[in-house]
């Protein structure tokens, strides 16, 4: 947290992305409030979650990067005489992008407010719980592929070509519901595609539904699965 107060300018430049999206391309959408299949009439009720769980994804798919930057400068070298457990190494840099992402989401709820979104108190909490075990996932993942790969131009790769398809296939820009049935199917075995469903609900203010149950049981078992397998690569990393 000390080297992201350093640079506290990355926090806001990473929502700009965001906000245009929500400034630009947001009300291309109003039309599609009353067309068959949308969920509801509120674009936005829509439209701002997709956002927050790619606020979410990016957050921490990418932290590969800078663990790569790690290994160059030896931060990670001088970690293999410390005495700290492995999962420590790993928990630390999780809970900073866990930290700084929420924080992010919070300031783009914030600035959505004033187009027109609405959340309650007890939706944005359950919501908050739900985006941070997606940051944990993906920052846990991007740290191991970090030291495994140990070059940027083999970490690019690996994390673009999973971004986009499991961006795409959650329906974080427009619904799946609106996809042809194929499409549809595939989205189903994309675990964001339920944190983006859980989300719209919540942020309706529909706090116990299937999709959010179902997000809670998609999200739980695979950031377990994933920080227990990235606690293992870096045990093997730095021994």
């Amino acid at each position: 947290m000390r080297e992201t107060r350093r640079n506290p300018v990355f926090i806001v430049i990473s929502i700009t992305a965001p906000i245009l999206y929500l400034s630009l391309f947001a009300p291309l959408l109003s039309n599609l409030a009353a067309s068959r299949g949308f969920p509801t009439d509120n674009v936005l009720a829509v439209f701002v979650p997709g956002m927050l769980a790619i606020i979410a994804f990016n957050g921490g798919i990418f932290a590969g990067f800078g663990m790569i930057g790690e290994l160059r400068s030896g931060v990670i070298e001088r970690f293999r005489v410390s005495p700290a457990s492995r999962f420590a190494l790993l928990a630390g840099p999780v809970l900073r992008d866990m930290t700084t992402t929420l924080a992010q989401v919070i300031l783009f709820i914030l600035i959505s407010l004033p187009f027109g979104f609405r959340i309650g108190l007890a939706g944005l909490a359950l919501l908050l719980i739900l985006l941070g075990l997606l940051v944990a996932t993906t920052s846990s993942f991007g740290n191991a592929m970090g030291l495994i790969t140990r070059k940027e131009n083999k970490f690019a790769p690996i994390v673009q070509s999973i971004n986009l398809p499991v961006l795409l296939l959650s329906g974080v820009l427009l619904p799946i519901a609106l996809a042809p049935p194929w499409l549809q199917a595939m989205a189903h075995c994309n675990s964001v595609y339920y944190v983006v469903e859980a989300a719209r609900c919540l942020a309706s203010g529909e706090l116990l539904t299937t999709h959010v149950v179902h997000a809670f049981w998609a999200m739980v078992p695979l950031t377990l699965t994933t920080m227990y397998w990235a606690t293992k690569v870096f045990a093997k990393a730095i021994v």
